[in-house]
């Protein structure tokens, strides 16, 4: 019965929370939809009210110096987004996110309400969107979502030492939106990779900002996923959004740093490893990369996919292009029956390989790594330690593939956002 009467209660004040951030919205467009002469007078009648408040002086027939109306406006603007940004801040809070997601909640909501602000005021007589007001506006919701940020880092400090809490409330295999994830520490995922490169048959998969996405329309994917022997967060959104919710991941575990890691181990404890990805040479190159760095490492083989090797092209009618190229491919693998099997050729491509042709190929464990195998090639580098612990290593993988990587990051994986809001009740 209290669980139902809090249930209740917090339902409540959810739907309250969003009445005084509606009206500012309101507020903000009726201020915007007013002609430009209009808007002007209301401006004037404001700065002279606050002129004759600041220096006692009352301007001359109601004028004040221009630079002084100028800076009121852009005062008002600032204002106004700030008690944007302040009750956005309170809407994010009372549906449980902290940190930094409530942070990038209250940008994106400002920036995005502030642009279309500015938009709206092109088709209203005698204005115009403006640039600077766009820019004052957002650096007032940054100003306001920063205090957030801050305060609530501060109070959450002395909660979590009061109460103990801040580390992962579980180890094991927990919810996280439509998926299960391995919530476990890096040293224990590669002891388990390096358990089932024993024996059996296994497959891993690495959780991004991108398989997320891809997951909630592609129901062959979320499948794959479903029967996964371990399933590790690739990516600091992941870790921002369990620790927004009050319930925080062990560490990040990449598949660029899984593979690595785990030549490390095959080389000491002498399991083989097959690497299958890649542009033509790309295998090859990081094999001899790999040998050279950890000595006794028993590469298997390799083998790079042709051009066109792409098994999602077909999907509709399960018919599989290129076919023959598929065959060379398990063909390769199962005359090196290596324990460990690498597989790069980039989400979901990759996974769908293994669980189509799992049956067919002589392995223990396979890993979907991406584009680990470019990185142990040396064709691309790695960013610095620093920018991947900060959650900024895609921003760097932009540069160095911008063409192809634009849409991916500043489009599709934004709207991890959006489903991190929709699953928020799953994952606290």
């Amino acid at each position: 019965m209290k669980d139902e009467i809090k249930k209740k209660t917090s339902k409540t004040g959810r739907l309250i929370a969003w009445i005084p951030f509606a009206a500012v919205i309101i507020l903000v467009f009726v201020f915007s939809s007013q002609p430009g002469a209009r808007s002007k007078a209301t401006s004037m009648l404001i700065s002279s009210k606050v002129y004759l408040l600041s220096t006692g002086d009352s301007a001359s027939n109601g004028r004040v110096p221009e630079i002084f109306d100028y800076w009121t406006r852009v005062v008002l603007h600032m204002f106004e987004y700030a008690a944007l940004s302040f009750f956005t801040g309170i809407v994010v809070s009372v549906n449980g996110f902290r940190g930094k997601l409530r942070f990038l909640y209250m940008f994106f909501a400002g920036a995005f309400i502030a642009f279309a602000d500015e938009f709206f005021q092109i088709f209203v007589y005698d204005r115009y969107g403006d640039i600077g007001d766009f820019t004052a506006d957002c650096v007032s919701v940054i100003m306001m979502a920063a205090v957030f940020y801050i305060c609530g880092g501060w109070l959450d400090k002395k909660r979590k030492k009061k109460d103990g809490t801040g580390k992962s409330k579980q180890e094991g295999r927990r919810p996280f939106m439509n998926f299960v994830i391995d919530d476990i520490s890096f040293d224990t995922a590669i002891d388990r990779i390096m358990e089932m490169a024993g024996e059996g048959k296994h497959y891993i998969v690495t959780p991004n900002a991108d398989h997320i996405v891809k997951l909630q329309k592609d129901e062959q994917f979320l499948k794959i996923y479903e029967k996964a022997d371990l399933v590790t967060a690739d990516g600091m959104p992941l870790l921002w959004i369990a620790d927004s919710l009050g319930n925080p991941l062990t560490e990040k575990i990449s598949g660029a740093d899984i593979m690595p890691a785990v030549c490390e181990r095959a080389a000491k404890e002498k399991k083989s490893v097959f690497l299958l990805g890649g542009r033509e040479g790309v295998a090859d190159k990081a094999a001899a990369n790999l040998k050279k760095k950890y000595k006794g490492l028993i590469i298997a083989g390799t083998y790079a996919p042709p051009m066109g090797f792409d098994e999602e092209l077909c999907e509709e009618d399960e018919v599989e292009p290129e076919e023959s190229d598929v065959e060379k491919a398990v063909r390769a693998v199962n005359k090196a029956s290596p324990d460990i099997l690498v597989v790069c050729m980039g989400a979901p491509k990759q996974e769908k390989f293994i669980a189509r042709h799992m049956d067919e190929m002589n392995f223990h464990v396979a890993l979907p790594v991406g584009a680990a195998i470019d990185f142990a090639a040396g064709e691309y580098k790695r960013a610095p330690l620093w920018m991947r612990n900060a959650g900024l290593e895609w921003f760097y993988r932009f540069f160095q593939e911008p063409g192809r990587l634009f849409k991916r990051y500043f489009i599709d994986d934004m709207k991890i956002f959006i489903l991190a809001w929709k699953y928020k009740d799953v994952m606290r």
